[in-house]
């Protein structure tokens, strides 16, 4: 027997058992947790098993995928699991937005600022290699790639 924490999405022998079945096996379970770790994770996982013709029976909460009521019952957890996407969706646009407006930019900080952009450009127009930049600036070439303007082609 498993035991996992129910926020773990990789489980060792639950993965090792779903490649194994084959069309016209049933997974018989005491309830849908031990399959599977959250709604989207039923949705995903149960949409292939379905797909696969691959059953699945939770004991205790009376749940078979091959009765209309069970392939109800996943139909009815794949619309929650896209109301909730979108419920989720909205709140991050929402908070986006709302950091915008006070002035906040999401993602990672610049490497260099706009002076040590200008900084780096002046020894590259003079022919200091980019190397020898980024070690000036304690930084990659890559980064000193992107925040310098390419010589113009002879």
């Amino acid at each position: 027997m498993e035991r996992a924490n129910g926020h773990k999405t990789a489980w060792p022998e639950r993965d090792l058992l779903l490649p194994q079945l084959r069309s016209g096996d049933t997974i018989t379970i005491t309830r849908l947790d031990r399959l599977f770790c959250s709604v989207q994770n039923l949705i995903v996982v149960g949409t292939d098993l379905r797909n696969r013709g691959i059953r699945i029976h939770a004991v205790e909460q009376h749940i078979a995928s091959n009765t209309l009521e069970g392939r109800d019952f996943f139909g009815m957890m794949s619309v929650f699991a896209g109301l909730h996407h979108e419920f989720v969706r909205a709140a991050t646009n929402d908070g986006l937005a709302a950091a915008r407006v006070r002035g906040k930019t999401g993602g990672r900080r610049p490497l260099l600022t706009p002076e040590q952009a200008e900084q780096a450009q002046q020894p590259y127009g003079s022919g200091a290699s980019i190397p020898r930049i980024a070690q000036t600036f304690k930084t990659g070439c890559s980064t000193v790639y992107r925040y310098i303007t390419p010589k113009p082609a002879n």
